[in-house]
């Protein structure tokens, strides 16, 4: 962790010990992760893995997604146990570490002692209870395909909480459910799970933790085969980040140097979602695009109070489920302060919520803009977060730095510069002229800023810390993890006699030969007090349980 701090300035760990000075819980995270997280942190996903270390502990990701719709790491724990407790403690210090900027929804599976946590220390998310997971609890309670397929739909359609209880009550009475158990449990908790009641919450279309899980593979890959200490775990995981980043830059080059073939009978809005999102958003955009063209228009009402519409429209395959699309026309009005005219946008705003729940327009949206002989898509339906330059979001809006510390408002300067460059940097690629003189720029640059920053820098001579006597941190010992411990196969866990530390043995104890150090050193000088014997009594280090 030294090391790593060394380095990055902005890198930040926390950790807690027990009565015996042994490692309990630890949270890291590097200074790029707090700009990603400032960029793309409204939605968290949250989920543990096993199997990765020598110790059994749980090792907790915090997972999002950036604007190509790609993973990135926020940050890692190790925790001893899977208490409430414990998952506040790492909440709080995920917190902590990014300014105490909360999301605004968070994805977890059914973990009763997660569920807690957030509450207490996030009670303003919205968080929800992973699909997949209970998909899979629906294939073991409800023993049908035909039910599952029904459970599902109502869990994952978009639609009206009017459209969610009619279609649960089909399947209730459809399938002879209505007085099944575990239905009935799930039905109490339905604003946990049910589309339909998180149509007003943006969760970047992210419905479950198949994300973290796919994050858990691509991190038990990188370490390789076997269990890892603490020491190996934490160059490894700065690894892992480091492909991920790399990924992140590559797919920003394709973005910015490649445009997609249009397709769609929507050609002018194709092309200017094309110029304005990435690649992979793109494609999404593209789909409720070309679905467009199945939808009928059902009805259409004028309101002249404030000088709106609405748009009744339905799939012509299934004409009963009707959506509408409120259309609040753009108009000119007088902005006092300025004493000049302001364009307001045009607003819409669909009853299928697919705007504010994925933040891309949905296929009612696009009918109406076609019905409207719209070329563009207007700015107030582009979120930013999904668009090219989603990058530049991370020079947070603190102008002068004044409701920032000194480090956090380098991190988010560092952040901005780095994707104004990237730009740049692709641009001057394409030439040898450009690739020249960007090179000679940039150490023309460097130079000047070294400089400025040399001439402002204060050397602050701090005071040292008192000696710590009594208080290294020593090794995790091993913990009993939740599951089936049969399953696990391969060679038996090394566990020292002497310390109880993980990984070695009572030979190669390094705790042991220093206290043998100590007491032969102590015993040359004359001090016969001492025990003669180089081993203390093991029930003296016993680590209690």
């Amino acid at each position: 962790m030294s090391a790593l701090a060394a380095k990055d300035p902005h890198f930040y760990c926390r950790f807690s010990v027990d009565d015996e000075d042994r490692l309990v819980n630890i949270f890291w995270q590097d200074g790029n992760s707090y700009v990603d997280y400032m960029c793309w942190g409204d939605v968290l996903v949250f989920d543990s893995t096993y199997n990765t270390n020598v110790y059994d502990r749980p090792l907790v990701l915090f997972v999002g997604s950036n604007n190509h719709r790609g993973s990135i790491l926020f940050g890692v724990g190790i925790l001893g146990d899977e208490t409430a407790d414990t998952y506040t403690w790492l909440l709080s210090t995920f917190l902590d570490s990014m300014k105490g900027k909360k999301p605004t929804a968070m994805i977890m599976d059914g973990a009763e002692s997660m569920h807690i946590a957030i509450g207490r220390v996030m009670p303003e998310a919205r968080h929800r209870l992973c699909s997949w997971h209970l998909s899979r609890k629906a294939h073991t309670n409800l023993n049908s395909k035909d039910v599952e397929k029904a459970f599902n739909g109502c869990m994952n359609k978009f639609q009206t909480v009017q459209h969610f209880e009619e279609m649960w009550e089909v399947m209730l009475q459809e399938f002879e459910l209505r007085n099944h158990f575990w239905t009935t449990w799930m039905y109490g908790r339905r604003q946990l799970w049910a589309q339909a009641f998180f149509g007003d919450v943006h969760m970047t279309g992210m419905r479950s933790t198949q994300r973290s899980e796919s994050m858990n593979n691509f991190v038990k890959d990188t370490l390789g085969a076997g269990k890892k200490i603490l020491v190996d775990i934490v160059p490894q995981m700065d690894r892992a980040q480091m492909r991920l980043r790399n990924n992140q830059v590559r797919d920003d080059f394709n973005t910015m140097n490649s445009f997609p073939v249009i397709e769609t009978h929507l050609e002018d809005l194709e092309g200017h979602a094309a110029s304005t999102y990435t690649y992979d958003v793109y494609k999404w955009v593209k789909k409720e695009i070309m679905k467009e063209k199945f939808l009928v228009t059902k009805g259409f009402q004028a309101v002249a109070e404030d000088d709106h519409s609405v748009h009744k429209m339905a799939n012509f395959k299934r004409q009963q489920y009707v959506h509408e699309v409120v259309y609040y026309h753009g108009r000119l009005t007088t902005d006092e302060e300025a004493l000049e005219e302001a364009v307001l946008p045009p607003i819409m705003v669909c009853t299928c919520n697919m705007f504010q729940y994925k933040g891309v327009l949905c296929r009612h949206m696009f009918m109406l803009m076609k019905q409207e002989n719209m070329s563009k898509i207007p700015r107030s339906l582009i979120m930013k977060r999904w668009t090219r330059n989603a990058g530049s979001m991370g020079d947070i809006e603190y102008p002068d730095g004044q409701n920032m510390d000194k480090e956090a408002l380098e991190v988010s300067r560092f952040g901005a510069l780095t994707g104004d460059c990237n730009r740049m940097c692709s641009y001057a690629s394409k030439t040898t002229k450009g690739y020249s003189m960007l090179k000679k720029e940039i150490a023309r640059l460097t130079a000047l800023i070294e400089g400025l920053v040399k001439d402002s820098e204060q050397v602050h001579v701090c005071d040292p810390q008192p000696e710590r006597t009594g208080c290294v941190i020593r090794d995790s010992v091993v913990v009993k993890k939740k599951g089936n411990q049969n399953q696990e196969t391969g060679r038996r866990l090394i566990t020292c006699s002497y310390c109880k530390g993980a990984g070695h043995n009572i030979q190669s104890c390094g705790e042991r030969k220093e206290k043998e150090r100590e007491a032969a050193k102590q015993q040359s000088v004359g001090e016969d007090n001492l025990p003669s014997v180089s081993t203390p009594a093991k029930k003296v280090y016993h680590c209690g349980k």
